[in-house]
């Protein structure tokens, strides 16, 4: 599974070393680790992105779902009241200043 990690992950496996995903990590992982539970919820909640191909293009477009993902995912109070401010000053959504 080809994937675009913006967090640490380490991954227990049986019988082997657990797997670690490296911070803003881009590239293949096992099968066995992409169906881990912890890989399949990161996705679920945007943390990881899985991009259909590898070329830049399809490697922003997940990347700006993924970021989609984890606003609608992200249940902080202070979360929602941050991300109004941004809109308002910038008129778009996650922009940095």
């Amino acid at each position: 599974m080809f994937i675009m990690s913006k967090n640490r992950f380490l991954i227990p496996r049986e019988n082997n070393d657990p797997y670690v995903i490296p911070k803003d990590y881009i590239g293949e992982i096992p099968s066995d680790v992409a169906d881990h539970w912890l890989i399949q919820a990161a996705v679920q909640s945007g943390m990881i992105a899985t991009p259909q191909g590898s070329k830049d293009k399809q490697l922003e477009a997940a990347d700006e779902a993924a970021a989609d993902k984890a606003d609608t995912a992200d249940i902080r109070p202070d979360a929602k009241e941050d991300l109004a401010e941004d809109e308002k000053a910038t008129g778009k959504r996650n922009s940095k200043k």
